[in-house]
């Protein structure tokens, strides 16, 4: 008997603490509790971890209406986060149920959510689950990225030249991530230059195992613009976001800039004028203006009073990009008065619109020197003067009439165009001797007005 009260007194002191004045009584609850949550988690799409906390474990269980010292009883969940050592990276947690943690009554299930801030990058945290006896559970939780991996955020297909067969490219797109991915688009944003030649979803979505890859081609087709370079963007879409790859080109375009008008002024009738450089005559000047090389393939005069200088290269005459080529004119006409026409330069370049000059030639007299067709010097009567167009510079220039006496000497002061005037003689034929490339000339000149 006295045994069974000593174990009566034990069991009492066992749920009753005097306080330190001795007067109160703290009930204690029996039992202890040394295990931590329980924690499990699944995996949903688009890189969402759930979790699921329980603080169940009781034994026995259910528990004793009294416990006794050595029960298992679960004290419940009592904080739910993500650790601050180490941080998180591009996580964050949401969706926790409930949302506050009491200690009575206890807590005994939780749930939450870990998903990436940003879907197209990784994420990394812990999770810290504790109960209110202390005990802890952590979980390292590692997140791949949830949007399809693409092997280039950029593509450049580089010079094309307009009217070349079309420059092919491509995009691979992989499934990084630790679940099924389905494509369900695959577009241009604009679709003219550039267009998907195969791997597109024109028959439906596409569907990628973890791991898997899938490859789209696109062309590139140039065509003539103003100028720039063209642009497009290809995306590829998923239910947990897209892979954007910004494409580009250059369009590789030719243009042809020629001379506006060649004007040929003060040509004796039936002489050959042409406009062999270096002088300060004129000739034709044709300007490859864009970025890809052009040919120069002939050309038209629609008047034979115009025609290529001796010596003009033969067609195909190619211009490089920004270069240019200088073509030789000549104008030779028997009728007094103009003489008007063009010339098309024909060519290969992508835009060759600017192709045509156009022509002018003027007679200003018929009197021709009597000694040769091949003289450079006449008679202006409508300026009462006589022009030299291939005098030497630091020559004599003189003219005698018919009885000898000289009318008129002079030095020229430069190669080219000289004129002395006829004002004060009378008409009739006179004698000039002069130098040219030649050498020392003398012609006979009728000067009747």
């Amino acid at each position: 008997m006295r045994k069974l009260c000593l174990l009566a007194a034990s069991a009492v002191f066992a749920v009753q603490v005097m306080t330190a004045g001795g007067d109160n009584v703290q009930a204690v609850v029996p039992g202890i509790d040394t295990m931590p949550p329980v924690v499990t988690s699944q995996s949903l799409p688009c890189g969402v971890r759930e979790f699921t906390a329980t603080e169940t474990r009781n034994i026995p269980d259910p528990p004793r209406q009294t416990p006794q010292e050595r029960d298992q009883v679960e004290t419940g969940i009592a904080s739910v986060r993500l650790a601050f050592d180490p941080q998180p990276v591009n996580v964050r947690l949401e969706a926790l149920t409930p949302a506050t943690f009491t200690k009575d009554p206890k807590v005994t299930q939780a749930t939450w959510r870990v998903v990436l801030v940003d879907a197209s990058k990784p994420g990394d945290c812990v999770v810290e689950v504790r109960d209110f006896k202390g005990n802890l559970t952590t979980r390292r939780v590692q997140i791949s990225a949830a949007t399809p991996t693409a092997s280039a955020t950029s593509i450049d297909a580089g010079l094309v030249k307009v009217g070349d067969p079309a420059k092919g490219g491509q995009l691979t797109i992989t499934n990084n991530t630790d679940g099924p991915m389905t494509l369900t688009n695959i577009a241009l944003q604009t679709g003219t230059v550039f267009t998907i030649t195969a791997g597109g979803t024109g028959t439906g979505p596409i569907n990628l195992a973890v791991g898997a890859s899938h490859n789209v081609a696109f062309a590139y087709n140039p065509v003539v613009r103003a100028a720039g370079n063209d642009t497009d963007v290809l995306t590829v879409t998923t239910a947990c976001g897209n892979a954007v790859c910004n494409l580009s080109g250059t369009p590789g375009i030719s243009r042809i800039q020629t001379t506006d008008a060649l004007s040929f002024d003060e040509v004796r009738s039936d002489v050959e004028d042409c406009t062999p450089a270096p002088t300060s005559a004129p000739n034709v000047t044709i300007t490859n203006t864009g970025n890809v090389d052009m040919n120069v393939t002939g050309w038209t005069f629609t008047n034979p009073a115009f025609y290529p200088a001796t010596g003009t290269p033969a067609a195909p005459i190619t211009v490089a990009a920004g270069a240019s080529v200088n073509v030789n004119i000549c104008f030779k006409s028997a009728p007094l008065g103009a003489q008007s026409g063009t010339v098309t330069f024909n060519n290969d370049a992508t835009d060759g619109a600017d192709n045509v000059v156009n022509l002018n030639g003027t007679i200003t007299t018929s009197v021709e020197d009597e000694m040769g067709k091949t003289a450079r010097v006449w008679f202006d009567a409508a300026n009462e003067q006589i022009v030299f167009t291939t005098v030497k510079a630091a020559t004599p220039v003189t003219v005698h009439d018919i009885n000898g006496r000289v009318l008129a000497a002079s030095t020229v002061a430069e190669d080219g165009n000289f004129r002395l005037s006829t004002a004060a003689w009378m008409n009739g034929v006179v004698v000039i001797t002069y130098t040219d490339a030649n050498g020392q000339r003398t012609r006979t000149l009728s000067v009747v007005r």
